[in-house]
């Protein structure tokens, strides 16, 4: 790739930051329940932090600046709930951790993979905080979810589907994160078995939570990956016998791909 288009996509991250920190500073006002000032302070020190670094790189290999920012936060601030709030917030952390993936695919000059490296790291701890905090509310599920039956399970494992830690790119860091919020999953997911009281549904949730327990990278770092995609699949499985006990046609993430604004498709659950 040229260095006009690296400067075209760091100029797209620029733009991004800056709307980060907008929304920042609108949160920073709003009567928040689930954001503590930290969670906002830290989020727009980040974006700030962002900024300034994608401006040197830019600088760096001889590009404009561009003036332009997103309308990432008037969108957020135009939201009225906060669940729905975060759940945008969320989605925005993951599409700049994909676009910095792209870049980091390239040759770029250490200083400059070094920043991204950082700024990846950076967003996923974000985006780690904005799925937690919207779990801890019962934020609704995002729109194309909204009226689904276990619409809640359903978006929570298309997180997991299309999230950074089952690409090509994915760093120690992505996995281990990936094996704690599959462990929260396989909790949401068993208490809405044992609700259901679906003995097909019940078989594969022990299957996944057997399969978690192999997914720790700290015990088994060689076959962390492999073993969480196939907790992954054989929660999907539960999913879809629930769903199918409630006579509702079965869960393919495949149908919600755009929703994620994936560069990359992950590899295929293996069951």
């Amino acid at each position: 790739m040229s260095q006009e288009e690296i400067v075209g996509r760091l100029n797209e991250l620029l733009e991004a930051e800056r709307a980060g920190v907008e929304a920042a500073t609108g949160l920073a006002t709003a009567d928040l329940k689930s954001y503590t000032r930290e969670d906002i302070r830290k989020f727009g020190e980040d974006e700030g932090w962002a900024c300034s670094g994608l401006r040197r790189a830019i600088v760096r290999y001889g590009g404009i600046l561009s003036s332009g920012s997103g309308d990432f936060g008037q969108r957020v601030m135009a939201l009225e709930s906060e669940g729905e709030r975060l759940n945008l917030l969320a989605r925005g952390q993951a599409w700049v951790v994909k676009r910095i993936d792209l870049l980091l695919a390239m040759e770029l000059d250490p200083q400059t993979r070094a920043f991204l490296v950082e700024m990846r790291e950076l967003h996923l701890q974000n985006l780690e905080l904005c799925n937690r905090r919207a779990e801890e509310i019962a934020a609704p599920p995002s729109p194309p979810y909204r009226g689904l039956l276990y619409a809640h399970l359903q978006e929570a494992h298309d997180r997991l589907y299309f999230g950074p830690w089952r690409s090509s790119s994915a760093s120690a860091r992505d996995v281990q994160r990936a094996y704690y919020q599959l462990g929260r999953y396989l909790d949401a997911l068993e208490r809405e078995v044992a609700k259901a009281a679906s003995i097909e549904a019940k078989k594969y949730l022990e299957k996944a939570q057997g399969a978690h327990l192999r997914g720790d990278p700290r015990s088994y770092p060689q076959a962390a990956t492999l073993n969480l995609d196939t907790t992954l699949s054989y929660a999907h499985r539960a999913l879809n016998s629930l769903l199918r006990s409630q006579g509702t046609l079965g869960h393919d993430p495949i149908n919600f791909e755009s929703f994620y604004d994936i560069v990359e498709v992950p590899f295929r659950e293996l069951i």
